[in-house]
């Protein structure tokens, strides 16, 4: 099952019940993805669109994926995962 949230639910969630870890997904096409490990809870929950909520996110920029994951939550431990990267 994937859980996608807005920014905004996003942020109330990781403020209410906390962060565990934060994950940087590497896509094809060197596009990313954000997904966070909420306290108490057994799913990851992915950053959405703006236009559709139940779509994650795909950053072309791995630096700004990486700001806008650590200043929607304050994790202790931040994952760059690029196994789902394509090989050169």
């Amino acid at each position: 099952m994937l859980v996608c949230a807005r920014y905004d639910v996003l942020r109330a969630v990781a403020e209410a019940s906390g962060v565990e870890q934060i994950t940087l997904w590497a896509l094809p096409k060197k596009r990313y993805q954000v997904s966070f490990r909420i306290k108490n809870q057994p799913q990851e929950w992915y950053l959405a669109t703006l236009r559709n909520k139940s779509t994650p996110r795909a950053f072309v920029n791995l630096g700004a994926a990486a700001h806008i994951a650590y200043g929607l939550a304050h994790a202790p431990i931040m994952i760059v995962n690029m196994s789902k990267a394509q090989p050169k």
